[in-house]
């Protein structure tokens, strides 16, 4: 059973919400070169519930070094060492939603021994915001992230890396969709304008989709407004019509469409019409430089996770439930789809996805990176 837990740490930050378009538009407006900058560095902290407690950029390794060793497999290469007497404790960040194969790690620990032999995986609960200030507090050592938030940890300076995919949005993944009521006469992205876009708040995924899709309309994302609000609320706010438009997630659609009345408008594939990364797992870099034997063996177990979940997933359910992972709610949602079955991550997916963020204004040009800046060259699953 996974533990939740909140951070200790005094400096977990109270952020504003922060209201999408208007703070967006502040961004570009006025105010000189070093106010531009002030507020990029704002933005990127508050959106990602972030405190700045290293220079900027001051853990980012140089392009060229990690470009040089991004095809590297340091775990191929790694000579198998005695167990430890005492197993190094993988503290992981959980979100509780998309990790089902992780979650095996500890739901049927059996089929895992280095569980307890190589490392101990131990999953806490966290809010996205009191995660990577947990993260920052050495409170963890590695967790779930969106690949908005990984960005942001990046740009200003976290030490975090992508090692693995959890989710990709492709024409497979069940993630869930944004949807509409029946009789609205919304049936695509042509039909937002002036409408009422309900997500789960500022530099989040669903925000992503929404815009780059609007983009790829023709149309900008200031034509329509987003209003933030918890994933159980917005079904009931579109059926209120208090919003127009939906993020349903892929237990809330399951539980909508069974309901009826509700269409699906558009779903993260339509809404970006190529294969991206969108839950990935990080890892502290220094961690895994002083636990390589514990990081690989984790690694080589969350692959044979992923393989067994794809080819017995329905089998599965009652384990991920036994360890209150799931719900019968959210077991019954259908396929999830979405996965890679090695896990690994695209260098070319995550490049054209970080252009299609910028060129959205979805992020702001200085939070560009390449690609081998997000990931733990060398440890990473690369593809």
């Amino acid at each position: 059973m996974y533990q939740r837990k909140s951070p200790t740490s005094p400096i977990s930050p109270n952020f504003p919400d922060w209201q999408g378009v208007p703070a967006a538009r502040s961004l570009w407006g006025g105010g000189g070169q070093s106010a531009i900058a002030r507020r990029i560095r704002q933005w990127t902290l508050a959106a990602a519930g972030l405190v700045l407690l290293t220079p900027l950029g001051a853990q980012t390794p140089s392009a060229s070094a990690a470009a040089a060793g991004a095809n590297r497999d340091l775990c191929a290469a790694l000579k198998p060492g005695a167990a430890p007497a005492k197993p190094p404790a993988i503290r992981y960040g959980i979100t509780g939603s998309g990790e089902e194969p992780l979650a095996l790690l500890w739901a049927d620990k059996a089929s895992y021994p280095n569980n307890g032999k190589l490392y101990t995986l131990e999953p806490l609960e966290f809010a996205p915001t009191d995660r990577m200030t947990a993260l920052q507090a050495g409170q963890l050592d590695a967790g779930t992230i969106s690949f908005p938030a990984l960005l942001a940890a990046v740009h200003a300076g976290i030490d975090a890396r992508a090692v693995a995919t959890l989710v990709e949005v492709n024409k497979e993944d069940n993630e869930g969709a944004f949807a509409s009521l029946a009789d609205s006469g919304i049936r695509s992205v042509k039909d937002l304008k002036g409408k009422r876009i309900g997500y789960y708040g500022p530099n989040t995924i669903s925000e992503f989709w929404v815009k780059s899709a609007l983009v790829r309309a023709g149309m900008s994302p200031r034509d329509v407004s987003f209003v933030a609000m918890p994933p159980p609320a917005q079904e009931q706010a579109l059926r209120n019509k208090q919003i127009d438009v939906a993020w349903l997630a892929r237990q809330f659609l399951h539980k909508a469409k069974e309901t009826g009345g509700l269409q699906v408008m558009m779903t993260p594939f339509e809404a970006v019409n190529t294969n991206q990364p969108s839950l990935l797992i990080m890892f502290s870099p220094k961690f895994v430089q002083a636990n390589p034997q514990a990081y690989c063996a984790w690694r080589a177990d969350y692959q044979r996770a992923l393989k067994t979940w794809i080819a017995q997933r329905e089998s599965l359910y009652p384990k991920l439930i036994q360890a209150k992972y799931l719900t019968p709610f959210a077991a019954n949602a259908g396929p999830d789809g979405g996965r890679i079955a090695d896990g690994s991550l695209s260098l070319a997916e995550l490049n054209a996805t970080v252009q299609d963020m910028i060129t959205t204004r979805f992020l702001p040009p200085p939070m560009q990176r390449p690609a081998t800046e997000l990931v733990l060259t060398g440890y990473a699953l690369l593809r």
